[in-house]
């Protein structure tokens, strides 16, 4: 009696306790590559200059001071998207291998103990032959 309580009490806590305390590992995960990856401060900042590198404009016409900043402008917020892009494509990669990867342990975690019982019963069986 005290085995099928055992049991009993074991299902019981696979299919409620642990499912919920899966869920909040698998949000610690989710948690920890989105900030890993600072993928809301990537995207907001995603066309900003590369590390902030820009030219001062001047005070007076020059032209050539003037193509300078744009030049410098411009390659500075190509190589900062670029860079970001890279950076939040593996974030996204890597996110979305951590979903896939969630619902994978859960649907083994669901079919685990009819595995364990059905590997129980073929060693019986093969005990018995």
């Amino acid at each position: 009696m005290l085995f099928a309580a055992i049991i009993r009490d074991y299902f019981v806590w696979h299919y409620t306790e642990a499912w919920f305390l899966m869920w909040g590992l698998w949000r610690n995960f989710l948690w920890f590559v989105i900030h890993f990856f600072s993928l809301p401060q990537l995207m907001r900042s995603w066309f900003a200059p590369f590390k902030r590198i820009t030219e001062e404009r001047g005070d007076k016409f020059d032209l050539e001071a003037l193509a300078g900043f744009v030049i410098i402008g411009i390659l500075s917020r190509l190589v900062g998207a670029i860079a970001r892009t890279v950076i939040i494509l593996l974030g996204v990669l890597t996110l979305s291998l951590t979903i896939i990867g969630g619902f994978f342990i859960y649907l083994v975690w669901a079919l685990l103990p009819f595995a364990i019982i059905g590997l129980l019963g073929m060693s019986i069986s093969l005990f018995l032959i």
